[in-house]
């Protein structure tokens, strides 16, 4: 079977039950444990499940691509869009990573907007395929599989010939006083280079990632000039992020 197919049959499990435990889905799969514990981190990383201690929990989310998969509609996604969209211009240079919101961004931007879109994406660059009016630059690298993103000193490069309008950062976590970090040493490295070339930075994160600490800090929260979220600013969820300069949305 391949991992394609063992992924979307532990999606399908956890759309059905909720929570299911490694052992059990390698019995289902009939594959190492370890083979499982690496389906489920990968899954994890692209913000399709939560991994727990010996098994896995379904997210309130999944991507765009996973949902269409399952026949599952997303609202908080399409609220977050809608709000980011307000914030892109014609003609801007918009630089966007890695993430599955920003990839449902870049699917749901309008297609007579005339902007140019730098990204280390090469999925959320195949979404603008569709766009005409957008221009496309995929900065190089190494391509690092686990977060299909590319990384590395080329990469670094690249983005010292960028001076972008807007930064989308996609983002693990968002704390009021820890501030904003992500799961991966180097990719924290690069995100503050391209907060660097960009005259302002958002984060669009969905609720299950607010008030959460990740491994390798970004910035802080006051280093963001906006927040986008699905909830509405005056909620209460929100309070303690209201005491930083961020614009919340």
């Amino acid at each position: 079977m391949l991992k394609e197919e063992r992924q979307q049959l532990i999606l399908e499990k956890l759309s059905t039950d909720k929570k299911v435990t490694l052992v059990e889905l390698g019995q289902l799969l009939k594959v190492s444990y370890d083979s499982v514990r690496r389906d489920v981190i990968e899954l994890e990383d692209r913000g399709l499940l939560k991994k727990v201690h010996g098994g896995a929990i379904a997210n309130s989310y999944l991507s765009m691509k996973a949902s269409r998969g399952l026949g599952i509609a997303n609202n908080e996604f399409g609220v977050i869009s809608k709000k980011a969209q307000k914030l892109i211009e014609n003609h801007s240079i918009i630089l966007m990573d890695g993430g599955t919101t920003n990839f449902y961004l870049a699917e749901q931007l309008p297609k007579n907007l005339e902007i140019t879109v730098v990204t280390n994406n090469p999925h959320l660059a195949t979404a603008l395929a569709e766009h005409p009016k957008i221009e496309v630059i995929l900065l190089g690298g190494s391509f690092y599989k686990r977060y299909q993103i590319t990384l590395g000193s080329k990469t670094m490069q690249d983005l010292e010939h960028i001076n972008a309008d807007l930064y989308f950062m996609g983002i693990n976590s968002v704390h009021p006083q820890k501030g904003l970090a992500i799961r991966q040493y180097e990719e924290s490295l690069l995100k503050r280079k391209m907060m660097s070339v960009s005259r302002k930075t958002v984060a669009c994160v969905i609720e299950e990632k607010l008030n959460r600490i990740e491994n390798y800090k970004v910035c802080d929260l006051n280093d963001l000039d906006y927040l986008v979220t699905s909830l509405h600013p005056t909620d209460k969820t929100l309070a303690q992020f209201h005491q930083s300069r961020v614009e919340i949305l």
